[in-house]
């Protein structure tokens, strides 16, 4: 995993009665200069987003309130944020992608996505988690950082960071569980953050009181934004031999597994009028 280092990401806030696409903010590309351009790509959520960060600034960011089969529509999304920011993926100097957790199929799909615009242009990838997007928005909060994020069926997954100025480190690795056995975790002032907040932000306020404080302005469709600049710092900061090969965080098992116990196949059919040997 990326080891988180400070960002300032602003975070745009659509209008909640536009439906569909929101494409929050978009910026020609300089010319000239060394800008380093990085694709971020998070597929985590309920929504997909992607962005495009240099330096200083998000390019472009687009995302959908409802996503819908990743598989069919995600390159579209990275062509609009291209095509927004004024560069082509040739251009581009890395790629980065959220490893979850969140969906099995959307996780696989934003992987093998980033995979093979890496391998077409021959840049780098990186991967980074969800629960490390999320703390990158928590720039100016000195302490324990919880990325809480909802996991559907009643539950959460959830991660605990303790975070002092630029530093940040995992202090509890990423677990599913109920918003009722998270509050159990908390033994001193922590800022929640992500999706689960939007959810369980009332229960976690009743349950710990002055100890919960609860960050709701960070939107999920800004996520693809965190991801890259995480990945951006990532590139620019380590050795390609000194990245892991990257595989997606589930945490929680697949709903479909194969039967317990051994499947009966069924006996080839015989043309009618044959037997079988020695009937």
């Amino acid at each position: 995993m990326l080891s988180l280092l400070e960002v300032n990401i602003s975070v745009s806030t659509a209008s909640e009665e536009q439906p569909g696409v929101v494409i929050p903010r978009a910026a020609s590309r300089a010319s000239g200069g060394t800008q380093v351009i990085i694709l971020g790509i998070d597929t985590a959520g309920r929504s997909g987003s992607v962005a495009l960060v240099d330096e200083t600034q998000v390019l472009a960011s687009f995302y959908l309130r409802q996503a819908p089969t990743f598989s069919s529509h995600l390159m579209r999304l990275v062509d609009v944020v291209c095509a927004q920011a004024g560069c082509r993926i040739d251009d581009l100097d890395g790629f980065a992608v959220s490893l979850g957790p969140g969906g099995f199929t959307s996780l696989r799909v934003a992987l093998a996505t980033a995979q093979g615009l890496a391998m077409a242009t021959g840049k780098p990838l990186v991967g980074c988690s969800t629960f490390e997007a999320l703390v990158a928005f928590t720039a100016g909060w000195n302490g324990t950082v919880c990325a809480v994020l909802e996991a559907r069926r009643g539950e959460v997954y959830v991660a605990f960071y303790c975070r002092q100025g630029a530093t940040v480190r995992e202090t509890r690795s990423g677990m599913v569980t109920t918003p009722g056995a998270l509050c159990t975790l908390v033994t001193e002032r922590t800022l929640f953050v992500g999706s689960g907040v939007r959810t369980y932000g009332a229960l976690l306020a009743a349950t710990l009181g002055a100890q919960a404080v609860c960050l709701e302005s960070v939107l999920e469709g800004e996520l693809a934004a965190g991801v890259a600049r995480l990945g951006q710092a990532s590139l620019c900061g380590a050795s390609p031999a000194a990245r892991l090969p990257l595989k997606p965080l589930y945490i929680r098992a697949a709903d479909a597994r194969l039967p317990r116990h051994p499947m009966t196949v069924a006996e080839p059919s015989l043309p009618l009028g044959t037997t079988a040997p020695g009937g």
